[in-house]
């Protein structure tokens, strides 16, 4: 256990090592710990065996319920709707496209059944919320594009979800019927979209019922109603990502004590499971077996993330004011990454035929998505001229909300404080520390020094 722990240990902090290097060689950050992964493995310098399908299908899983609601949470309100009708054209229809192309190329270039191409289509056909924000995340793209990319992102995984289970199940022996899959398809949005807007609602008044006055207790307390959410809605037959996606959304656009810090607290869990994620994907890939694929891999990633994606773009967006500078950008950046791995894993877990040979081309188109279209999105935009200078110095300005919590603290006197009964003069506070308010239930008392604190008392305190 303690060499397993170890490994784990030795493994983060060269992750953390490579960011250094993955930003001199402009080399994406989500490949390098991939490769990581890859060094680590059986046929690399590591030696490290491993080969379960199923654990890396929980895990990652379980990673993509954090980054999914982390991502959803920082959305702004503003930005969903200027993008909700484009992004979600392309989260549904898009992927539906997407998939119908793709399983279309795959058959013909590929040994695949009509039905597994189908379910390889749907594998590659949304692209990937952590690729695309860790590509754009920094940069100063028109906000009217950007918001489309990466709302698109971050929500079209639930319907390539909601089509790989559908395939699949035509797959196996007890198929559906093309009745019976619409059904399945409109009970997954429906029932997902319900509870996330549910959950998004309830999630803060039930922490104010439990009187949460902690920000790690806050945290804690937005992770308990995230695996609720996902767990109930899947158990309903809904979709559990999507829910999780518009609870982050709803959640992240209220106003709540601790918000900034909470919101950071998230992104930290997020980034951890990001880079196990990828390590673990790394791990699982053979290296050896990628070569013989490298030749139709290359082709079907040229048709699926460069020519599907292009046609589905022109296509659904045809009716929006958008240049065609714009949308051959937009076409561009539809990034694959984790996801469509994480889900070829369940073809391999189903006991799929052709499913080693479906992880391992989904592994090449995802490496050849990131390299090609990730390391030349910035320069793309730069050449396009869809570069927005005025928003050049938003990345520094702070919101008052965030501006307050930043230099202020709550303190709160509880029955078996020190505090209690003592006056202000009395107490040895920092010198860095300034009392500027107190509360004492509906009452806000001027702090001096002679007043007596009483417990129950609310203090906010100023740093300087």
């Amino acid at each position: 256990m303690e060499y397993k722990i170890l490994t784990c240990g030795v493994l983060l902090i060269i992750s953390l090592l490579s960011i250094r290097l993955s930003k001199k060689v402009k080399v994406p950050l989500l490949i390098m710990f991939l490769f990581i992964g890859m060094l680590a493995g059986s046929e690399g310098i590591g030696g490290i065996y491993f080969d379960d399908a199923a654990i890396t299908q929980n895990i990652g899983n379980f990673a993509l319920i954090f980054i999914l609601f982390s991502g959803a949470l920082e959305t702004k309100k503003e930005d969903v709707k200027a993008a909700l009708y484009p992004s979600g054209i392309l989260a549904t229809a898009g992927v539906f496209l997407t998939a119908v192309f793709a399983g279309l190329f795959t058959y013909f270039l590929t040994n695949f059944t009509l039905v597994e191409a189908f379910l390889f289509g749907a594998i590659v056909s949304s692209t990937d919320a952590a690729a695309v924000i860790s590509m754009l995340g920094d940069s100063n793209l028109k906000k009217r594009i950007k918001s489309v990319i990466e709302i698109e992102s971050g929500s079209n995984d639930p319907m390539a979800y909601a089509l790989i289970l559908f395939i699949m199940s035509m797959v196996k022996a007890d198929g559906m019927t093309i009745i019976g899959g619409i059904i399945f398809l409109i009970r997954q949005l429906v029932v997902g979209a319900a509870f996330g807007f549910l959950f998004g609602k309830l999630t803060l008044p039930i922490g104010k019922l439990l009187k949460i006055e902690r920000e790690e207790f806050l945290t804690i307390h937005m992770i308990a109603m995230l695996f609720i959410c996902f767990s109930v809605t899947n158990i309903l037959k809904g979709n559990g990502f999507l829910a999780i996606y518009l609870m982050g959304i709803l959640v992240g656009n209220q106003r709540f004590g601790f918000r900034l810090n909470t919101l950071r607290n998230l992104r930290v869990i997020s980034w951890l499971m990001q880079i196990s994620m990828f390590i673990i994907l790394g791990l699982l890939v053979f290296p050896s077996q990628l070569i013989k694929f490298m030749l139709v891999g290359s082709v079907l990633a040229i048709l699926i993330t460069l020519v599907s994606r292009m046609a589905v773009v022109y296509i659904l967006l045809s009716k929006f004011r958008y240049t065609n500078k714009e949308k051959f950008f937009m076409g561009w950046a539809g990034l694959k990454g984790a996801v469509p791995i994480i889900f070829s894993t369940m073809a391999i877990t189903e006991g799929i035929e052709n499913s080693q040979t479906m992880f391992n081309l989904v592994f090449y188109i995802v490496v050849f998505s990131v390299l090609i279209q990730g390391m030349t999105l910035k320069p793309l935009a730069k050449f396009l001229k869809l570069v927005d200078k005025k928003e050049d110095n938003e990345a520094t300005e702070i919101d008052l909300e965030e501006l307050e919590e930043l230099s202020i603290k709550k303190l709160y006197i509880e029955k078996n404080s020190e505090y209690v009964d003592k006056s202000i003069k009395d107490i040895s506070f920092p010198k860095s520390m300034h009392i500027i308010s107190i509360r004492r239930e509906n009452m806000d008392i001027i702090p001096n020094g002679d007043v007596i604190l009483r417990a129950g008392d609310k203090l906010l305190m100023a740093g300087l």
